[in-house]
């Protein structure tokens, strides 16, 4: 390995992680939020309002999320609607991290024995309050585990914003390829800057289940 083309090429490599970070906290702060409001709001007591958010969710899960961002850069164009590279790609990765999370916020309160339900209802708790103090409480220490695996691989992923042309960590590698000739070394770095970003929370993860699966 060329340690003077991995010297001169770090710093345009790390430009493209900064991007590739920005992009990520901005995706899980907007997916999470929305995703955790689809999540609980499928529990509504009206049950059409439910079904129909399942159905929507499990729409949107079935689709890649690679032809999630081309529908949302080449094809919304076609209906008078044109957006950035970046806000596309900001977009397409939001709902994918939505509604994710929502399955994630679906098993984590379906994992709350019924008999908390019934406590809080016999206690006279209203829906938003029961599920305010009593089961979303609960059910966040569930909902971690899976959570910050899902950050993970949306962290790995936004290396498919490359492909609409925004300039992240793996477009970054891709232009100092082609101007160096050096795939190998440049790949190898690339490769150790995700590790070093996703391996934190892998091991978050890791840790946060060994945590749950203690007794109390």
């Amino acid at each position: 390995m060329s340690a003077r083309v991995v010297l001169e090429s770090l710093p345009y490599l790390l430009r493209g992680t900064l991007v590739t970070v920005g992009l990520s906290l901005a995706v899980i702060a907007l997916g999470t939020a929305a995703g955790l409001t689809l999540g609980v709001l499928r529990f509504v007591p009206w049950r059409g309002v439910g079904r129909g958010i399942g159905w929507a969710v499990e729409v949107v899960r079935a689709v890649p999320l690679l032809l999630l961002m081309f529908f949302i850069f080449f094809g919304l164009p076609a209906i008078g609607v044109g957006l950035p590279t970046l806000p596309a790609a900001v977009l397409a990765m939001s709902l994918w991290m939505m509604v994710n999370t929502a399955e994630v916020v679906r098993g984590g309160i379906q994992s709350i024995p019924t008999g908390q339900v019934e406590a809080a209802r016999s206690l006279g708790l209203g829906w938003v309050p029961m599920m305010r103090h009593v089961i979303v409480p609960q059910a966040v220490r569930r909902m971690i585990p899976p959570f910050v695996g899902l950050c993970t691989i949306l962290i790995k992923d936004t290396s498919l914003a490359a492909i609409i042309g925004v300039f992240e960590l793996t477009r970054a590698a891709q232009e100092t390829i082609e101007r160096t000739l050096r795939s190998f070394e440049i790949y190898t770095v690339t490769a150790a800057i995700y590790f070093v970003i996703c391996f934190p929370l892998t091991r978050l993860a890791q840790r946060a289940e060994a945590r749950l699966a203690r007794p109390s």
